[in-house]
C-alpha cells in the first residue's frame, strides 16, 4: 500500500549538497568555468570562516545545529566531530588529534583483521592449522571472525536499500570493517543489530563533505586544516572515531549489562547466551520513564489512552531510541534531527523530548484510534512536513522558559493507511500464533491486546526468580514475555518484533522457543 504522502514511484535518495551544482554543470551552465570554480571556493572558504573562525565558534555552531542551519552545510562532519568530542575545542590541536585517531584505527584494524595464511610460517603448525580447536590458533580466531563478519554483513546489505551509495561494495566493506573492529574492541558488547543504522548516516555525511571538499579544491589551495580534516582517504578512520564516540552514550541502550561502578552484572534471564538476552535495563527503564512520566506530564489524556489500550512503550520506543529515530524520518530530515541531538549534548538528553514531541504530533490521531491503528501509527511513523517544528516542540517541552512555544502542528492525514498497517501487524501475530499452536499445542496463545498484563506478570515472576538467585534486576512494567501455566524456564512464549525481509517493516510475532537452544531472544528486532 502506497504511503499517503509519498508520490507515485518516488524513492528516498538522501541529501547531497552538491546535487544542484552537479545538475547545473551537466546541463551546460552559462557561467565561465574558471569564474564558477573561483566563486565556489570563495563560498566554501567563507562558510568555513563563518563556522570556525570566531573565538566562541563552538557555541555558535551548537546553536546552528540546534536551529537546523546545517542542512546544506559542507562542513557538517566537522561540526559533528566537535559535538561528539572527537575533535578538541582548541583548533590548534585539530591536526594532531586527527592524525592520532587515524593511527589508532590503523593499529586496531591491523590487530583484528588478520589472515592466518600470511602468518603460517611464523607459527607452530600443530596449533596453527585449519583443523585446530586451540584457543590460540589463528585459524580458530579466523573462523570465529568470519562468523561475526557474516552477521554484520547481513545487516549492512540491508542498510538504506533505496540509496545507491549504500549499494556500492566499497561502502559496504567499510561499514563491515568498522563494525567488526568496534565489536572486537568491545568484546563485552560485541555487535548488536541496529548499530549499522547508527554508523551509516555518519559515513554518508563524511562522504558528502569529502565530495564538496574535492570539488572546491580543484582550482584553489585549501588550508592545512581543511586538507587534514576532510581527506577522503581517511573516511573509514574518521567514521570509526565518530561512531565510537557516539556509542559511548548509546552503548547502555544496546548492552544487556547493568553497570554499577566498575562492576557489570547480568540483568536478563539466567543461563541465556549473549545473543538471546533481552533489552538492557537501561533502554527498558528509559522508554518506560518517557511514556509513564514525560508523556503523562505533558498530555494526561494521551497517556491514559495508550495505557487503556495497553500499548507497551518497548513495542515502538526501543527502536526509536536505539536508532535515534533512524527509521522514522527520511535521511534528509534525520540528519537535521541528529544535528540537534549532537549539538545539544553528547549525552543525547534531547532524545527523550523528541520522543515526546513525536507522540504529541500524532496525539489526535492516536486518541481517535483503536489498538490496531495506533500500532500502525507508532510502528510506521507518519511523515512530517517541517522537521524544524518538531525540534522546536522538543526544546519547548524541555525548557519552556527559554524556548518560544511553537505553533500547534498536528498530523491530519487519512488514517486508513495506518489502520491497514496495524491490522497487518496484528494478523501476522495471529498467523504465527496459530502456527506455533500447531507445533506446541500445550502453549496458551498470546493475545496481543493483553500484552502489557502478561508482560507485567512475567516481570514479577522474573524479579522473584532473580531475587532468589541473588541477582539484581530492575522491574519493567512491560517486559514482553509470558509464561504459560506449568511452564518453567525451558519454554517461553514471547512477543518478537523483528525486521521483515523488506528491511523496513516490523512484524509483531508470537514465537515459541526453547530458551537454551535457539538464538534470537525475546527482544531481537525491537531496535
Amino acid at each position: 500500500m502506497q504511503h499517503p504522502l509519498q508520490p507515485e514511484g518516488e524513492q528516498e535518495t538522501g541529501f547531497d549538497p552538491l546535487h544542484n551544482l552537479n545538475r547545473n554543470l551537466s546541463c551546460g551552465g552559462s557561467l565561465d568555468s574558471s569564474t564558477l570554480s573561483e566563486s565556489t571556493f570563495l563560498s566554501y572558504r567563507k562558510e568555513w570562516d563563518d563556522l570556525f573562525l570566531n573565538s566562541n565558534y563552538l557555541t555558535r555552531i551548537r546553536q546552528a545545529g540546534i536551529n537546523g542551519r546545517l542542512r546544506s552545510s559542507r562542513f557538517r562532519s566537522v561540526c559533528w566531530k566537535l559535538y561528539l568530542e572527537v575533535l578538541p575545542e582548541d583548533k590548534s590541536q585539530w591536526i594532531n588529534k586527527t592524525k592520532e585517531l587515524r593511527s589508532q584505527y590503523e593499529k586496531i584494524k591491523e590487530t583484528h583483521i588478520t589472515n592466518p595464511r600470511k602468518a603460517a610460517g611464523q607459527q607452530d603448525l600443530v596449533v596453527n592449522n585449519p583443523l585446530s580447536l586451540d584457543e590460540g590458533s589463528l585459524w580458530n580466531k579466523f573462523f570465529q571472525d568470519n562468523e561475526l563478519r557474516g552477521m554484520i554483513k547481513q545487516d549492512v546489505m540491508r542498510t538504506f536499500p533505496e540509496m545507491r551509495y549504500f549499494q556500492e561494495e566499497d561502502v559496504r566493506t567499510k561499514l563491515t570493517d568498522i563494525l567488526f573492529c568496534y565489536a572486537r574492541e568491545n568484546e563485552q558488547l560485541l555487535y548488536k543489530q541496529g548499530m549499522h543504522e547508527l554508523l551509516a548516516p555518519i559515513v554518508f555525511v563524511l562522504h558528502c563533505d569529502h565530495q564538496a571538499f574535492q570539488h572546491a579544491s580543484e582550482t584553489a589551495h585549501p588550508s592545512e586544516e581543511m586538507m587534514s580534516l576532510l581527506n577522503p582517504m581517511f573516511q573509514e578512520h574518521d567514521a570509526y572515531a565518530m561512531f565510537s564516540q557516539l556509542m559511548e552514550t548509546a552503548e547502555p541502550w544496546f548492552s544487556s549489562f547493568q553497570r554499577e561502578g566498575k562492576e557489570e552484572m547480568l540483568t536478563s534471564m539466567p543461563f541465556a547466551r549473549p545473543q538471546d538476552l533481552g533489552p538492557s535495563v537501561a533502554i527498558v527503564t528509559k522508554v518506560n520513564r518517557i511514556q509513564d512520566q514525560l508523556v503523562k506530564k505533558h498530555d494526561v489524556e494521551l497517556h491514559m489512552h495508550v495505557n487503556r489500550l495497553e500499548i507497551a512503550p518497548q513495542i515502538y520506543g526501543i527502536r526509536w531510541v536505539r536508532l535515534l529515530f533512524g527509521r522514522e524520518f527520511p535521511l534528509q530530515d534525520l540528519l537535521v534531527v541528529w544535528d540537534a541531538l549532537f549539538a545539544d549534548s553528547i549525552t543525547l538528553d534531547l532524545v527523550d523530548y523528541v520522543f515526546v514531541a513525536m507522540l504529541l504530533y500524532i496525539r489526535d490521531a492516536l486518541i481517535a484510534s483503536n489498538f490496531q491503528t495506533c500500532l500502525g501509527l507508532l510502528m510506521h511513523y507518519p511523515p512530517i512536513g517541517d522537521i524544524h517544528t518538531l525540534l522546536r516542540k522538543a526544546l519547548f517541552l524541555r525548557d519552556p522558559k527559554n524556548n518560544p512555544r511553537p505553533a500547534n502542528y498536528q498530523f491530519q492525514q487519512n488514517l486508513d493507511y495506518y489502520k491497514t498497517r496495524g491490522a497487518d501487524l496484528v494478523n501476522s501475530t495471529r498467523d504465527n500464533d496459530r502456527n506455533n499452536h500447531t507445533l506446541f499445542a500445550k502453549t496458551a496463545p498470546l493475545n496481543i491486546n493483553k500484552v502489557s498484563s502478561s508482560l507485567l506478570s512475567f516481570g514479577r515472576k522474573l524479579i522473584t526468580h532473580s531475587q532468589s538467585q541473588h541477582q539484581p534486576l530492575l522491574k519493567s512494567e512491560s517486559m514482553p514475555v509470558y509464561l504459560s501455566q506449568g511452564e518453567g524456564w525451558e519454554h517461553i512464549h514471547t512477543l518478537n518484533l523483528t525486521a521483515s525481509g523488506s528491511g523496513d517493516e516490523y512484524v509483531a510475532r508470537a514465537s515459541q522457543q526453547e530458551h537454551r537452544g535457539r538464538s534470537g531472544g525475546w527482544y531481537k528486532g525491537l531496535w
